[in-house]
């Protein structure tokens, strides 16, 4: 009987983790395990959770997948320029996903650009150019501002209602990512082009022996920052918002196997039409990128791009060879931050009590309920 109830727990146990991980990713996992023991599981092939590899696995390209809905990571490969596969430990010594406690040392608040004209690359420098989708490795960093507290409220007051539970978490929106960027050019100076879509993002910058940044340039995104960057070197930040005002509007070709060009090819009478006039928007949005990204750095924004969706490393740089050296992992924890920031910021953990995003909204909550939660519950229109 005893035996019995022990197999049940383990299995239980098992199922419980096998859902975080789908939900969370590996990190909800590998947040738990020894540094050496989870640096092996993210960089190895045991880290890459996969079900989608093709061919042996011997190849950085069987970890990537010309799928419906974009180029997908299955596996430990990180991007290099024009989107080329590569083993993350060919390129990157220490690799690690277990970012969810790192806190830095030291944060500096820097704000976007004035207008729309970015810094042109030095003659002589090599352009960067990186690209980044959600990666799911949060930080212990968050930023919001009162709408985001007003929602808040809004998701605290119905479960009020529902359940009686008068607390709501930070939603992860809000939360900064992680993305790796190694860099193993060591010829010239480095002129990086860190490309984020929507939400907000932590560059964390490794470098090889003698590798040099000159400037980084952050677009995209609704809150930025670069981590693990030499203080002098300059950073200039573009995000989001400040790109549509601007009139710029980041767009790449679809990949070969995007669920569009079997519309384009198998639709008929109108649906074709319809998909052929979307092609051309499509060519055209590509065409007028690339001509605004050559102009302001010198090179074309779809040949220099390196990210893949799903990826978390994106490389800068050619593979070094086997007697070179790697870029070296550099750790968010400890490390120097430069970003932008919302109205409110906080580092979980490290917050005084009902200073955080829960405590906020049970206050504001609080004090339209008039010092008695349980006025919520009675219905009144909120």
């Amino acid at each position: 009987m005893i035996r019995g109830l022990i197999s049940l727990v383990i299995v239980g146990v098992v199922m419980l983790a096998g859902l975080a991980v789908v939900v969370k990713g590996p990190q909800a996992f590998t947040r738990y395990l020894p540094d050496k023991l989870a640096t092996a599981f993210d960089g190895g092939r045991i880290g890459s959770f996969d079900s989608a590899v093709t061919g042996s696995g011997d190849k950085a390209s069987d970890y990537l997948e010309d799928g419906v809905d974009g180029m997908t990571v299955h596996g430990p490969i990180a991007a290099m320029a024009g989107n080329q596969p590569v083993f993350i430990k060919d390129m990157l010594s220490g690799h690690m996903t277990q970012v969810a406690d790192d806190i830095p040392a030291e944060i500096t608040m820097i704000r976007p650009i004035s207008g729309c004209r970015l810094t042109a690359p030095l003659d002589g420098t090599g352009v960067g150019h990186v690209t980044a989708a959600a990666t799911g490795l949060l930080l212990p960093l968050l930023t919001y501002d009162d709408q985001d507290l007003a929602a808040g409220v809004q998701a605290l007051v119905n479960t009020y209602r529902d359940s009686g539970t008068a607390s709501v978490a930070a939603p992860a929106a809000l939360a900064f990512e992680a993305y790796d960027v190694a860099v193993t050019e060591t010829r010239t100076p480095v002129y990086l082009v860190l490309e984020s879509g929507p939400g907000n993002r932590i560059w964390n910058i490794h470098l090889a022996p003698g590798a040099r940044i000159e400037r980084v340039i952050l677009l995209g995104g609704t809150h930025v920052g670069v981590a693990n960057l030499d203080p002098v070197i300059p950073v200039e930040v573009l995000p989001g918002a400040a790109l549509a005002e601007c009139g710029i509007d980041p767009f790449y070709p679809l990949n070969p196997g995007h669920r569009f060009f079997e519309v384009l090819k198998s639709g008929t009478g109108s649906s074709k039409a319809e998909a052929e006039a979307k092609y051309a928007v499509m060519q055209a949005r590509v065409a007028a990128y690339d001509i605004w990204f050559r102009d302001s750095f010198g090179v074309l924004a779809g040949e220099t791009r390196a990210g893949f969706d799903g990826g978390t490393v994106s490389v800068v740089g050619p593979q070094p060879a086997e007697a070179e050296p790697k870029a070296v992992y550099a750790r968010v924890q400890g490390s120097r931050i430069r970003m932008t920031q919302n109205s409110y910021f906080e580092i979980r953990g490290q917050v005084a009590e009902g200073e955080d995003f829960s405590g906020r909204v049970k206050a504001i909550a609080t004090s339209f309920a008039f010092g008695d939660l349980k006025a919520l519950r009675q219905g009144v229109a909120f």
